[in-house]
């Protein structure tokens, strides 16, 4: 070969390589002037353009946008789509990666200034994180009302405005989930995890920011302090839409596993004058629509205690065991079937005790009907409630318990059946002897030569207590049934 030839081959490459590098140096301008318009404050220590392996990466990255703020070890995108970003003003790439990001959101009254520049066309076919975490806060220097660390998340296909509905193709692991719930409660989550609708949850609690004594000095009037620990929650298909412009959560069976909440009420402080909506009412004014299908409860249980002499510990009332369902849980006007719950569980000592409830959601005078049965009971075993709340002892047996209770916001009417056996009342001192005196008194108004086929059967009317809940309500019709059918004053 002769070395005219070698000359002009050496040529050609080196021409071809001094080109490569001039458009890779032209690329790296334009996104570094892309970086400069959309992000006015953006900071970066290092980018790294590659057009031979089609990838570009920044790192040390700091970004604040409008109600937003990134920062990030590292960002990089392969599979860039060079000619329609210099001809056609359109981002299109197969990935881009986040890693270590720290995303911050703000409200809109402390957002930062909205950037400027011109919105391109974008769509980007996987977008992964890796090893992230997001928060939100009041301000740059206030505390977290929400935090959630991200081990790996991967998202296909998204465009900037596309509808939640779009997703389809997803996955996002999440742990050490926190957020505010309240000023006295928050939530934290051990682990949640997400794929194309298929949602597991697991260790989810709620806790008091205050221990029971101080959350009683804190709060303005009494108010519910809430103990809930979950083993697991799945929801088998959940899909996120829009209606009306608002969000619409949509799943056809979600599951709560373990689930052991305990209520604490301390009755001495003073009552909260609110209206207290019942459940109709605060399903069809929830910010956002639902509709699941089924909810099924398995294996948990509820304690409620309540606090109402000075001295003393609460009255103590336990269900365990709880196994139930929810059927057609749904805000949605134009659905026929309504809510309807019906459970099973363990009254106190064993007591097998179950409920059935159904509420049409969209009913204006938020009509209901409740009704329900315990099973056989002896009467020492309300001791944990009915001694420390109103020095009281139960003797004897309740062989059955039935109710059946229909009602609106302002009135609950229905029926109360009960059979028992040698039923007394015992009261008591403040040192938990037996007052035999009053006692006896007492005893003088408990009907013991009722009937078997009596059933203790009385009608039910009560009036609402509009700043009390949708199960005090119930426990009033329960409450004058008992006295009724036992001929207590």
């Amino acid at each position: 070969m002769s070395s005219k030839k070698i000359f002009w081959i050496i040529g050609v490459v080196a021409g071809l390589i001094l080109l490569m590098f001039l458009t890779n140096f032209f690329v790296k301008q334009k996104i570094e002037q892309a970086l400069d318009e959309r992000f006015q404050s953006s900071a970066y220590e290092d980018l790294s353009v590659n057009i031979f392996l089609n990838k570009f990466s920044i790192e040390d990255v700091k970004i604040d946008l409008e109600r937003l703020s990134i920062n990030a070890e590292k960002i990089s995108a392969s599979g860039i789509s060079y000619s329609k970003y210099l001809f056609s003003n359109k981002i299109d790439l197969d990935e881009l990666e986040f890693t270590s990001p720290e995303v911050d959101f703000f409200p809109a009254d402390s957002a930062k200034e909205k950037s400027s520049g011109k919105d391109r066309e974008v769509l980007i076919r996987s977008i992964s994180v890796q090893d992230g975490r997001l928060s939100k806060k009041a301000s740059d220097t206030a505390s977290a009302s929400f935090f959630a660390h991200i081990p790996r998340a991967v998202v296909k296909n998204v465009s900037p405005g596309m509808e939640l509905s779009g997703l389809k193709d997803y996955s996002i692991d999440l742990d050490t989930v926190y957020l505010k719930m309240n000023s006295e409660h928050y939530i934290d989550v051990g682990k949640f995890s997400a794929k194309n609708g298929q949602v597991d949850i697991s260790s989810f609690r709620i806790r008091s920011f205050y221990p029971r004594s101080q959350f009683d000095r804190v709060i303005p009037f009494e108010k519910d302090q809430i103990t809930l620990d979950v083993k697991g929650i799945s929801l088998d298909s959940l899909l996120l839409k829009r209606r009306k412009d608002s969000l619409y959560l949509t799943n056809p069976k979600m599951t709560v596993t373990n689930a052991n909440l305990t209520i604490y009420r301390n009755k001495l402080l003073k009552d909260d004058a609110t209206t207290k909506p019942l459940y109709s009412k605060m399903l069809r004014e929830l910010p956002f629509y639902l509709n699941f299908d089924l909810v099924q409860v398995e294996n948990s249980e509820i304690i409620y205690e309540e606090q109402v002499k000075e001295e003393g510990g609460p009255g103590i009332v336990r269900f365990a065991g709880i196994n139930g369902e929810i059927k057609n849980l749904h805000n949605i006007k134009e659905l026929e079937d309504q809510p309807k719950i019906t459970a099973n569980a363990d009254f106190m000592r064993g007591t097998p005790v179950s409920i059935d409830w159904t509420f049409p959601v969209f009913d204006p005078q938020d009509r209901f009907h409740i009704s329900g049965r315990f099973g056989h009971l002896e009467g020492e075993a309300l001791d944990p409630f009915l001694v420390p709340s109103l020095d009281v002892q139960a003797r004897g047996t309740l062989n059955e318990v039935y109710f059946n209770f229909y009602g609106n916001d302002e009135v609950l009417r229905g029926d109360f059946r009960m059979d028992y056996e040698d039923f007394k009342i015992e009261l008591l001192n403040k040192k938990y002897n037996k007052k035999g005196f009053f006692s006896a008194i007492a005893n003088l108004f408990v009907d013991n030569e009722q009937e078997p086929d009596e059933g203790g059967g009385q009608d039910v009317r009560v009036e609402r207590t509009k700043n009390r809940s949708f199960w005090n309500y119930v426990w009033k019709g329960l409450r004058e049934g008992l006295i009724d059918a036992v001929g207590q004053l």
